[in-house]
């Protein structure tokens, strides 16, 4: 038998956040998100896949429009007859208005099955031997560990399970921690294969002697700088012993790629983009990628970054440089000497020096050096952009 896997798609959703990008750029990425979905659903006519498998956050319920549930309806019905089974998550779960409910003016089509218990339920698939246990969210999740009991099931040859969830251990800094559940936990439920969705990088979930228990697809388009590089939906395939192999194929329109680059040693600016263009040269970005380059190390406080971003916009779809890991080199002492003319600008500094040379903390001494950093920025007329902070 033969599947396919994608999630996390969050069509309608927000789009480039820290990336700066402009409007007419985020309308891009957002008809993206929409065209990752229809590449999942292509994919699943290409590989002629048995069944599709959504494990939640189709959509973003507080911006989705009616259009793009039209849309994502129409892709999933020109999978027919193949069936496909939506579970739904923490952001497009069961709530007043959700497209999902049946009281909804959605046009869902017949192949699609979308789970709307908060308790697990199975739907047996006969055709090709598969029942499908799985469970929906209602409003912002389900916050209880539901996998610490054995889930009932119907049974059938293959047993696949399908959720929305919390993986212990590798849940990101930024997630809402929705159905969480342990390896073990998995484990002890038996099932042939578990369908996850939540966490937006792809991850295989296996047990003690490498046999494949479930994966995540993570999610089909990044959006931000945290979910950089391939996106993809996963193609499986479960044999008569019930062993699982897993593919990944990308199916985002473009990558936002994350380049770091250390400046340290750099002594002017032509040194300062051959530095860059070394490190973007080398990271494989397209054309039609999002590059985020982020500057790190020590830089002399005499070198201006400020075009770098116009030096590589035309090669990219999209270029944002980070300064907020790079440290200015500022010497007072050498600075002090090139200002004497300059009063201002050399009682400035002279009382920066005093406070330096005072600072009985490394915390006070870091406070002095941001002051120096600011300080002298704003006397020579250069923008004000952040040491610490994106």
């Amino acid at each position: 038998m033969r599947f396919v896997q994608f999630a996390d798609c969050h069509v309608d959703s927000a789009a480039g956040g820290a990336l700066s990008l402009t409007n007419e750029k985020k309308a891009v990425l957002r008809e993206d998100i929409r065209r990752s979905v229809a590449s999942a659903c292509q994919l699943a006519i290409d590989t002629q896949a048995d069944l599709v498998l959504i494990p939640g956050d189709l959509f973003d319920f507080e911006s989705v429009t009616p259009e793009s549930i039209s849309f994502i309806a129409d892709q999933l019905a020109g999978l027919a007859p193949r069936p496909v089974l939506i579970s739904p998550g923490n952001h497009d779960s069961l709530r007043a208005g959700s497209p999902y409910l049946p009281t909804s003016v959605a046009n869902w089509p017949q192949n699609v099955h979308i789970f709307t218990s908060q308790t697990f339920e199975s739907v047996v698939l006969t055709d090709i031997g598969c029942s499908v246990t799985g469970i929906a969210h209602a409003h912002r999740g389900i916050i209880q560990r539901m996998l610490t009991d054995i889930i009932p099931r119907t049974e059938a040859d293959i047993n696949i399970l399908l959720f929305h969830g919390s993986r212990d251990g590798f849940k990101p800094s930024d997630k809402e921690n929705v159905l969480p559940f342990s390896d073990m936990e998995l484990a002890q439920q038996g099932f042939t294969y578990a369908a996850i969705g939540h966490y937006h990088s792809y991850s295989c979930i296996t047990d003690s002697s490498g046999r494949i228990m479930g994966a995540y697809s993570g999610c089909t388009q990044g959006r931000g700088l945290d979910e950089t590089g391939e996106k993809v939906a996963i193609v499986g395939a479960i044999d008569s012993s019930g062993q699982v192999t897993l593919d990944t194929i990308e199916v985002g329109q473009r990558r936002i790629v994350d380049v770091v680059v250390n400046l340290t040693g750099a002594r002017s600016y032509e040194s300062v983009l051959e530095k860059v263009a070394k490190s973007v040269e080398s990271c494989g970005a397209r054309f039609q990628d999002i590059i985020a380059i982020n500057l790190t190390g020590t830089l002399r406080c005499d070198v201006d970054i400020g075009a770098i971003e116009s030096e590589f916009s035309s090669k990219y779809f999209h270029v944002r440089v980070r300064a907020a890991n790079l440290t200015t080199d500022y010497d007072a002492e050498i600075a002090l000497t090139e200002s004497a003319a300059a009063s201002i600008r050399a009682a400035f500094l002279r009382r920066m020096l005093e406070l330096k040379r005072s600072a009985t903390s490394k915390e006070e001494l870091a406070t002095v050096e941001d002051a120096t950093y600011y300080g002298l920025r704003a006397l020579d007329g250069r923008p004000l952009e952040p040491r610490d902070v994106d």
